[in-house]
């Protein structure tokens, strides 16, 4: 969901997949939270692996021993529980979702029994915030959504719910469940639009309210940590659309939207507070920075756009667990290997690079809402 050259290949690989069709060492989990350390996740949809880098509170970051761990072919979703034990990769090209367990020193060991094979592309995951159930969207030039509980072992197992195809021509589709686990919202990088749907106990989807335009090949939906407000990276006309949630989880247009970005918006991160938004400019070679207004229209942070390093494509953000630090993880780069530069948060919001040197992650062409910080354990 890259940059205009990129589409093509992309979309022609996931539709390749869908007409060809037709990790040892023990976990330890410690009792004491406070004593877990923090990850980050990366995955790579060029090299089919996912990279763990821990992370020191002081924002340096290490490759863990055995990173990049592979996975399947064009990982281009992840997710990891609330409890941040397991981790689920969904996979374009193989048409897959594997199941990790993330072990207290960051190593990801498949868990038997996880692997679904779709015979279709798997294009974005999204999990409930009781850890309970996992979506799915799948397909290719059309999608669907389906529906999956996450077992005690870990294993999927479908909710027996009916799959709900999402409208029109929506492929690249990708879901994110609300943060009250009331409504999942399902955005369309092909169709330039989004639905939101009411989740029922079964599991069964019920749309809520009209399926919205958005801007052209919209990216990585982005929710308020409050609920109220949803966010879309258009990578084909260099906006963010923003939406109000209603209390039914309908959508409607926020004031001002659609905001002017740089070159091929793409994965964007908000505070915990809701107040602040970043957003990776992939071909602009920026990060715009946004005060949230209560209303949730955005303006511009003081110093905003922030430069990004030469030779490098930034693609998604990641904030800190205190929110100090801003994680900038390149999508493409010169170098080969995707990088995650650190830059200082200051108290009014703006950015800047810090004094640390950039981290190699270890895998290629990192795309998609791919990349996340472990919770709390």
């Amino acid at each position: 969901m890259l940059r205009n050259a990129l589409i093509p290949r992309r979309l022609a690989a996931g539709v390749a997949a869908a007409v060809a069709l037709s990790l040892s060492p023990a976990l330890v989990h410690p009792a004491d939270a406070a004593e877990a350390d923090r990850y980050l996740l990366v995955t790579g949809t060029g090299s089919a692996n996912v990279s763990v880098l821990r992370v020191e509170d002081n924002g340096v970051l290490t490759r863990v021993p055995g990173a990049p761990f592979a996975s399947d072919t064009g990982s281009l979703t992840l997710e990891i529980t609330p409890d941040g034990r397991r981790v689920y990769v969904g996979h374009v090209v193989s048409g897959s979702i594997i199941g990790y367990d993330l072990g207290a020193d960051g190593t990801l060991r498949e868990i038997a029994g996880s692997r679904l094979d779709f015979g279709a592309p798997v294009i974005g995951v999204t999990i409930t915030p009781d850890g309970s159930r996992l979506f799915a969207t799948v397909g290719t030039l059309t999608t669907e959504v389906r529906s999956f509980d996450i077992t005690a072992s870990g294993v999927l197992a479908p909710t027996g719910a009916p799959a709900t195809p999402v409208p029109g021509m929506s492929g690249l589709s990708l879901p994110q469940v609300t943060p009250d686990g009331r409504n999942l919202i399902v955005s369309t990088f092909i169709g330039a639009s989004v639905s939101s749907y009411a989740i029922n106990p079964d599991a069964s989807l019920t749309q809520v309210g009209a399926t919205m335009p958005t801007g052209q090949r919209p990216a990585l939906p982005a929710v308020t940590p409050n609920g109220r407000y949803l966010y879309l990276s258009n990578e084909g006309d260099n906006t963010l659309s923003g939406y109000v949630i209603a209390a039914d989880g309908s959508l409607s247009n926020a004031p001002g939207s659609p905001y002017p970005t740089g070159g091929t918006p793409h994965g964007s991160a908000i505070t915990a507070d809701g107040t602040r938004m970043y957003v990776p400019a992939s071909s602009g070679g920026e990060v715009d920075g946004f005060r949230i207004g209560a209303d949730g229209a955005l303006t511009p942070l003081p110093g905003s756009p922030y430069k990004t390093p030469a030779g490098a494509m930034p693609g998604r953000l990641v904030l800190s667990a205190d929110e100090n630090e801003l994680f900038v993880i390149d999508t493409l780069t010169v170098s080969g290997s995707a990088r995650v530069h650190t830059y200082t948060v200051a108290g009014d919001g703006s950015v800047a690079p810090s004094d640390l040197p950039p981290a190699d992650t270890g895998v290629v062409f990192h795309d998609g809402p791919s990349a996340h910080l472990t919770p709390a354990r």
